[in-house]
């Protein structure tokens, strides 16, 4: 899948536009997540405000002795059971989507492409399949260094940083921010095209 597209289905899926795509969708404690009739689960990011309280930054233990950031996963404890349920192929997500598919896709070793990705894993151990996932984060954006590294905590996969081409003054978390520094920025490492 081309990385503007998936960011592209991932602004659908906040605009309520992916129409006929959609197979099956869930929206349960503060968790919306939408199945496409290919198999791509889209996984949007905070639109409430409620979810900032929801989703905090505890730390928790998962099933896999793991330790997370605890709102993350609860967040995608939630979507998890969806995912694997509906036959996921890969997910996509941003923000604290993001931080719930780089879990998901690793429970389930699918591939992922997560934009404006925070750190859901504290610890250096690597998942097997953790290859498969592609984070894509702005230099200016913070919400890619949180919760900070300082404690632990990194992103899951693959991550490529992106410079912006000119400076934002308005903020640079949108995914339209991702899509014009992907255009206009550098990467690094470079960034493919395309993705699982």
């Amino acid at each position: 899948m081309k990385l503007t597209e998936a960011a592209d289905l991932i602004q659908m899926a906040y605009d309520g536009k992916l129409g006929g795509r959609v197979r099956s969708e869930i929206d349960m404690r503060g968790a919306q997540a939408s199945m496409l009739t290919d198999g791509t689960l889209v996984v949007p990011g905070t639109n409430e405000a409620k979810d900032w309280a929801r989703f905090n930054f505890d730390v928790a233990s998962g099933d896999s002795r793991r330790k997370w950031h605890a709102g993350f996963l609860r967040h995608a404890q939630t979507i998890y059971p969806f995912a694997k349920g509906a036959g996921a192929k890969r997910v996509l997500g941003h923000s604290l989507g993001a931080a719930s598919a780089q879990i998901v896709a690793a429970s389930l070793q699918i591939p992922a492409i997560c934009f404006a990705s925070p750190r859901p894993l504290r610890g250096r151990t690597r998942f097997r399949g953790e290859h498969r996932i592609l984070n894509i984060c702005r230099f200016d954006d913070a919400v890619c260094y949180l919760p900070m590294a300082l404690l632990g905590f990194r992103q899951i996969g693959r991550v490529h940083w992106i410079s912006p081409g000119e400076p934002q003054s308005e903020g640079s978390h949108k995914l339209k921010d991702y899509l014009r520094a992907m255009g206009q920025g550098s990467a690094r490492p470079e960034l493919p095209e395309s993705w699982a």
